[in-house]
């Protein structure tokens, strides 16, 4: 062999182990804190449209989703630090006239969710409102980045999510 391609076999063997390590947990606290996540929408898992929360009533998705368009409703915050093998802290999220907080723990390397100890004041009698509290109340996993977030949630025999942006 020559000088030269021994000398990129031997780099090569140096940085396998830098390549083969690399870090596939998310940064949970970059993706959860530090901003106000707003709905964009509630789907059925592998789906990207709006479930038909509705069954067809066309006057109220309508409404539904005007409430969806003000700016204080369908929010969540984050608050939180690391802990051992989980982020988590204490979050806050509001429907349109119900306000839940409690507590919340993410693991970054199976993506695993839970919101927990939720209080909740006032109530919603919009459809898409109180599935926005089911959904925060039955998370089960979480996906995404430091721009977009989606929540899992099981809700009867269907898995949905709701997928939210930085407002």
């Amino acid at each position: 062999m020559k000088m030269n391609t021994k000398l990129t076999f031997l780099l090569m063997l140096i940085l396998l182990p830098l390549l083969g390590g690399c870090d596939e947990e998310d940064d949970v606290m970059e993706i959860f804190t530090g901003k106000t996540w707003k709905l964009t929408y509630i789907a059925l898992e592998g789906q990207h449209q709006m479930f038909n929360f509705w069954n067809n009533d066309t006057n109220a998705a309508k409404r539904s989703m005007q409430l969806l368009e003000q700016e204080s409703s369908f929010t969540v915050e984050f608050n939180g630090s690391e802990l051992t093998e989980y982020v988590g802290g204490d979050f806050k999220a509001l429907a349109v006239n119900c306000s839940l907080e409690g507590n919340w723990a993410a693991n970054g390397a199976s993506r695993e969710l839970r919101l927990i100890d939720i209080r909740t004041s006032g109530n919603d009698t919009d459809v898409l409102a109180r599935a926005f509290r089911t959904g925060l109340t039955n998370a089960i996993r979480y996906s995404g980045d430091s721009q977009n977030l989606y929540i899992y949630y099981e809700d009867g025999q269907t898995t949905k999510y709701m997928a939210f942006h930085i407002k």
